[in-house]
């Protein structure tokens, strides 16, 4: 994998050249950017949303004032107050809040064009990473095969966190590199502030510094293939060891206040929404899910279809080929430990194979150059490939990431509604599918009430005696007359796919 194979344009055979790279390289990040950004303006439902009006009411109740910095704060009442959410310290919400706060305009759009920024970077710093260890033709096929992956075309276009990790993650090891190619000490900034932010956002990615220690250790092996000009193994070891301690200082100290914060006797213990502590307990290893054949089919079959897509899976194999893949076992190796480490995650979540990407972009874009280089394709076969890679993403991609489920249809115009019934502030009792989205489009503090919720009346009395003077039902539930009888009541105020309950008597 190394430097000898493609470090300067002078040194690149033919084969490895690319015919108008930097404007090739430049309409596939207009080309990712317009892909992700044509459902910029949609609310913020359908897939996953749970997850991003999570970080959109982290980012508005900061930006409005109603929350510090570093006690990230939902609307959901827990407690009697606004809950906290002490899990990451979630970088790329606070920073959409900044922008939406200081720019004004729809936090919605904010938060979706936030992420579509940080994949379109990611794509960039991907291609030049590739290119300099690999050469063009490499460096496009990785790019392309990130543009085009379902999942990042999914998520990166959502207001959630994983886009910026897909940045973070491709800047440490851009910077490693660069750092080990020429042995300039002022890349070790860069690299630590990437990767202190990485594990702020995600800190199961600490496991990265097994490829990053690789790497600083075997650069001939695992890094850029040069390591004369950043002296002895011992000296890079200590400047490495150095970078890692400074990079985990922030991560540690976030970890301690969120601790202490959900800590019993902590006046903040009352309000947690969700905590470290109780995430690290639901997922203990080995999880049972280890030991099921399902959990590998599924593995499997989100590897050809919403992951890579066939085509990028084909190119995968096709990395394999080679011996340039073998620079990236260690990074494989720790991706693998993640997911073992966190199956049901990845099992159920499939936004958390976005952490993953890179290194298999990465060996697809080699498979690329091996195929390239052994048939010789032409443009016209090329051009067929491209189509069919386009296919496939859209294949899956393109019903997650841009449509509005009909049962979705109605929250944004339920929200408003409520809105004009009650004053800022006020709290209100939701009820939408399995989760806290009609809520956030309430913009008040309240609850989630499932509809499912057996006692229904009894549920509905405990939010009113706790404040709230009206239950807000959207989608399916919203359109059912037979929730009436459940309730006791009729609906003050109906509405298309939608139904408002006063709770009590106005």
């Amino acid at each position: 994998m190394t430097g000898k194979d493609a470090t300067s344009e002078n040194g690149l055979t033919h084969s490895l050249r690319v015919r108008h790279f930097p404007a090739l390289v430049l309409f596939l990040v207009v080309f990712a950017t317009a892909y992700r950004s044509l459902g910029i303006t949609r609310p913020l439902v359908g897939n996953f949303s749970t997850k991003s009006v999570i970080y959109a009411m982290i980012a508005r109740n900061w930006a409005e004032g109603r929350a510090g910095l570093f006690y990230p704060t939902m609307d959901v009442l827990v407690g009697g107050q606004r809950s906290l959410h002490m899990l990451e310290f979630s970088v790329s919400a606070q920073l959409t809040g900044a922008l939406w706060r200081w720019l004004g305009g729809s936090l919605d759009v904010w938060g979706r064009a936030t992420s579509v920024a940080f994949m379109a970077a990611a794509i960039l710093l991907l291609v030049a990473l590739v290119r300099a260890r690999h050469g063009q033709a490499a460096a496009l096929g990785a790019g392309l095969t990130l543009a085009l992956s379902p999942i990042s075309v999914v998520y990166g276009q959502t207001f959630m966190l994983d886009a910026s990790i897909v940045l973070f993650t491709l800047a440490v090891f851009y910077s490693a590199d660069r750092w080990l190619a020429g042995g300039n000490p002022a890349w070790l900034v860069p690299l630590c502030v990437s990767f202190a932010l990485l594990l702020l956002t995600k800190v199961y990615l600490v496991v990265l510094l097994l490829p990053l220690g690789a790497m600083t250790l075997w650069p001939g092996l695992f890094g850029p293939g040069q390591s004369q000009a950043v002296g002895p193994r011992p000296r890079r070891f200590l400047l490495g060891l150095g970078t890692a301690i400074l990079a985990l200082i922030p991560v540690a100290l976030w970890c301690l206040h969120a601790l202490r914060t959900a800590a019993p006797g902590s006046p903040h213990a009352a309000h947690i929404y969700s905590c470290l502590q109780g995430n690290a307990m639901s997922y203990r290893p080995p999880d049972p899910l280890l030991f099921s054949a399902d959990f590998y089919v599924r593995a499997l079959d989100d590897l050809t279809s919403v992951i890579l897509t066939p085509v990028g899976f084909a190119l995968f194999l096709a990395g394999f080929l080679g011996r340039h893949w073998l620079g990236y076992l260690p990074w494989l190796a720790a991706m693998v430990l993640l997911v073992l480490a966190l199956p049901r995650k990845f099992h159920e979540m499939n936004y958390y194979y976005l952490a993953v990407l890179p290194p298999l972009c990465i060996v697809a874009g080699l498979g690329w150059q091996a195929v390239r280089q052994s048939l010789r394709p032409g443009r016209a076969a090329i051009a067929g490939l491209l189509i069919v890679a386009i296919a496939f993403s859209l294949r899956y991609a393109a019903k997650p990431a841009f449509s509005t489920p009909d049962e979705d249809r109605a929250v944004v115009a339920a929200g408003r509604a409520v809105q004009t019934l009650t004053s800022p502030g006020e709290p209100v009792a939701t009820m939408h599918g399995g989760g806290i989205t009609l809520l956030y489009y309430c913009n008040r503090p309240g609850w989630f009430i499932a509809p499912e919720t057996g006692d229904l009346k009894r549920a509905l009395e405990e939010c009113r005696r706790q404040g709230a003077g009206w239950l807000v039902v959207a989608g399916p539930e919203g359109e059912d007359d037979r929730l009436d009888g459940r309730i006791g009541r009729t609906a003050a105020e109906l509405g298309s796919g939608y139904r408002i309950y006063a709770l009590a008597p106005r």
